[in-house]
């Protein structure tokens, strides 16, 4: 999960490299940067396949989990037409608050469907919900750094982003813990989703700047003539997506939702780190203070995460 922050993280960077050549907007970006990712997963996928490692009801569920990814992605490239990046990113990382509270939810339904003869049922635990919430404050530290202005339309849209990712993150879980050998498959599946949504943002694009709503073709053109671009495109659909999801369905294996949602919060560190080693930033006191909050979620997250299974293994016994 560590991983997956440090190849997040460099997305910003890169990005804003390739939409900063002429003809390259986020809608032509975005169509690329996932047709790439998902045409690098399929090959192998199909291998997959054909070796019976995924069968029906994982591929409506990766196509669900995929089309929540997109609500996430749409929201971010919307929302990042009239809010900050920063704002957007302190939105973005709530993921971890509402993958926690729906979890907790979960959590209770099961206690008391397993303890459907008991008098009393288990209530729902806010005090889960607290690590999620260190981190967040963290992330706002870092990010914000005393950012103002009026809330916008664009910070609405961003919310998108947390319930999207969120609910994606929890369909992951449940996915590869059936099926973990189908790891490559799943992040194909989601992948060709969020392209598909991808190609509706491009052809809905100009209806965001007032222009007439026709049927378009993307030209690659501005892209292929861009080696900066071409790079760029690669090594975001390569490495920061293809690779990176399906190291996520790995890592899902092996690590829950909740805390992983509140192990991505570290993605705004590693962005600073990078930073600060790449590009002269300065690491400040807000930096080191919001590092602090966010490793010390971690590790409120782990002492929680004992104590659940040491509670779910009780119930279960009794």
């Amino acid at each position: 999960v560590v991983v997956l922050c440090a190849l997040w993280a460099s997305n910003f960077a890169a990005a804003k490299l390739v939409m900063g050549e002429p003809g390259v907007d986020s809608s032509l970006y975005a169509v690329s940067r996932f047709s790439v990712a998902a045409l690098a997963l399929i090959p192998g996928s199909i291998g997959a396949i054909k070796r019976g490692v995924i069968d029906w009801e994982t591929a409506k569920g990766a196509a669900i989990c995929g089309s929540w990814v997109s609500l996430g992605y749409l929201g971010q490239t919307l929302g990042l037409l009239t809010t900050t990046a920063s704002r957007s990113c302190v939105i973005c990382t709530l993921h971890c608050v509402f993958v926690a509270a729906v979890a907790e939810f979960m959590r209770v339904q099961r206690a008391c469907e397993i303890e459907a003869n008991s008098t009393e049922c288990k209530s729902f635990d806010f005090i889960k919900l607290a690590p999620a919430a260190v981190a967040v404050v963290g992330v706002a530290i870092v990010e914000l750094k005393g950012a103002g202005g009026a809330p916008s339309i664009g910070d609405l849209l961003s919310f998108a982003q947390p319930i999207g990712f969120g609910m994606g993150y929890l369909q992951l879980e449940e996915l590869v813990r059936k099926k973990p050998e189908a790891g490559l498959p799943i992040s194909a599946i989601k992948l060709i989703m969020v392209t598909f949504f991808s190609f509706g943002m491009f052809e809905l694009f100009p209806l965001l700047h007032n222009e007439e709503l026709t049927l378009r073709i993307p030209n690659f053109t501005p892209i292929l003539e861009s080696p900066l671009a071409l790079g760029g495109i690669a090594y975001t659909g390569l490495i920061t997506t293809a690779l990176a999801l399906w190291v996520e369905s790995i890592a899902f294996k092996r690590v829950p939702a909740t805390d992983a949602s509140i192990i991505l919060t570290m993605e705004p560190l590693f962005a600073a780190l990078v930073g600060a080693l790449t590009l002269g930033e300065t690491f400040g006191v807000s930096d080191y203070v919001g590092a602090s909050l966010i490793i010390g979620a971690c590790a409120i997250a782990a002492v929680f995460e004992d104590g659940g299974e040491e509670e779910e293994s009780s119930i279960v016994t009794n």
